[in-house]
């Protein structure tokens, strides 16, 4: 005959082991939801500084961002982390992506961003002065937070912006 504590044990792991599963099933149940993000970034205006006693150069961007992210929600997101990256290519380094702006969003009536003029939050700066007249690419990417599952990355690779930094300083 079995004990109480015995019994319970069994309970409860049938318990958690039906709730694995069930946990399992959702996750998979989303893997094949394919979604279709609309983006436009677009470069308001841009500021170049040299900064003297660091020894690198200091972009500020006024940033366009037009992206509907409706799409990608599901039952199973929880949330979105939305950011914008900078890349480029210097002598020093092949690829250097730096975050200039990034948001939160909890549901899908936040999910469309309409903004004309946001000042990024972080500024682009390089570890050297490798900005002047270099190609920057502006890439929108989002995290996608599942209420049970893998955390994802994605990229608007297909939507990106391009432009060239000045040559001269602000």
């Amino acid at each position: 005959m079995h004990s109480f504590w015995q019994r319970l044990n069994a309970i409860f792991f049938f318990t958690l082991s039906v709730l694995g599963f069930l946990s399992f099933m959702a996750a998979v149940s989303t893997y094949w939801h394919n979604p279709t993000p609309v983006v436009d970034l677009k470069l308001q205006r841009i500021t170049l500084r040299k900064i003297y006693g660091a020894g690198h150069d200091q972009a500020i961007l006024s940033l366009g961002i037009n992206a509907d992210l409706r799409s990608v929600f599901n039952w199973n997101v929880k949330q979105l982390f939305v950011y914008v990256t900078a890349e480029y290519e210097t002598e020093a380094n092949v690829l250097n992506q730096v975050v200039v702006w990034d948001t939160i969003i909890n549901s899908p009536d936040q999910a469309w961003i309409r903004s004309e003029m946001v000042v990024n939050k972080y500024s682009l700066t390089d570890q050297g002065y490798g900005l002047r007249g270099n190609n920057v690419t502006l890439v929108l990417n989002w995290n996608t937070v599942p209420s049970t599952g893998l955390l994802t990355l994605h990229h608007a690779f297909s939507d990106t912006f391009t432009f060239q930094v000045p040559e001269e300083y602000s």
